[in-house]
């Protein structure tokens, strides 16, 4: 079986459309997506919409921190451990994405876990945005762990393959059985300049991993951004950060 691996949308469907079109050129049948859907880009609806047009192909899918920022509070500092304040500009940003939202994709994703095993060809699957502690609090953030600070994040979890994304970093390592990946960012470009994304093919127990970077109009997205300045708040900060 062909699984497609997205994860950090971030409000971009441009990107998530040129990644499942290059699913869909390859033959993937089935999607897992680890979360993040909403912030950062400007078209938090659009992208929602048109993951809800996948959701029969979906064998699993979570929520992401964006999703909890939404559903659950924002949060006072940000995820980096520094205890930096959250921006009131910021703050402000996520209010105007959140008011995109239609009935039905807030539906959608307020009925999201944080966490999810599955199992396929005699392969235990878990997924996650990032990994949780005994509480469901996001763990320490690692960048991009090692395989003993993987083992140790998702420590008490039983699985052949461990998804999970959040960091935007690509990342793959396997050791004693075990395959921890992290797909990248299919909505924020600036570390690949595509849109990033992965195949799990699984078949009799085994697992082979393909990374996938598509490409699309990034300027095009950009240029959008900028227009809606000042209307969108934080707008040129988001671009510094995960575009430029």
């Amino acid at each position: 079986m062909r699984i497609g691996i997205i994860s950090d949308l971030h409000s971009n469907p441009d990107a998530l459309k040129a990644v499942l079109d290059e699913f869909d050129h390859q033959g993937v049948k089935k999607l897992i997506f680890l979360g993040d859907v909403l912030g950062i880009g400007h078209r938090s609806e659009d992208c929602v919409k048109l993951l809800m047009k996948r959701k029969k192909q979906l064998i699993g899918a979570v929520s992401g921190n964006h999703e909890g920022y939404y559903f659950v509070a924002m949060p006072k500092y940000a995820h980096t451990d520094s205890k930096t304040p959250i921006d009131p500009e910021v703050v402000r940003y996520f209010a105007w994405n959140h008011h995109q939202l239609s009935q039905d994709s807030i539906d959608f994703l307020k009925n999201l876990p944080k966490e999810q095993n599955i199992e396929t060809d005699g392969v235990k699957i878990y997924i996650t945005h990032y990994p949780l502690d005994e509480n469901g609090k996001y763990r320490r953030y690692v960048p991009k762990p090692s395989l003993a600070e993987c083992e140790e994040l998702f420590a008490g979890h039983d699985a052949d393959v461990y998804l999970f994304g959040h960091t935007h970093f690509l990342m793959e390592v396997r050791g004693d059985g075990k395959h921890f990946i992290n797909p990248g960012s299919v909505g924020c470009p600036i570390e690949t300049g595509a849109a990033s994304a992965g195949i799990l093919d699984v078949e009799n127990g085994d697992v082979e991993y393909h990374r996938i970077d598509a490409k699309y109009n990034i300027d095009k997205v950009i240029a959008e951004t900028e227009k809606l300045i000042p209307e969108f708040p934080a707008a040129k900060e988001m671009l510094d950060l995960f575009f430029k």
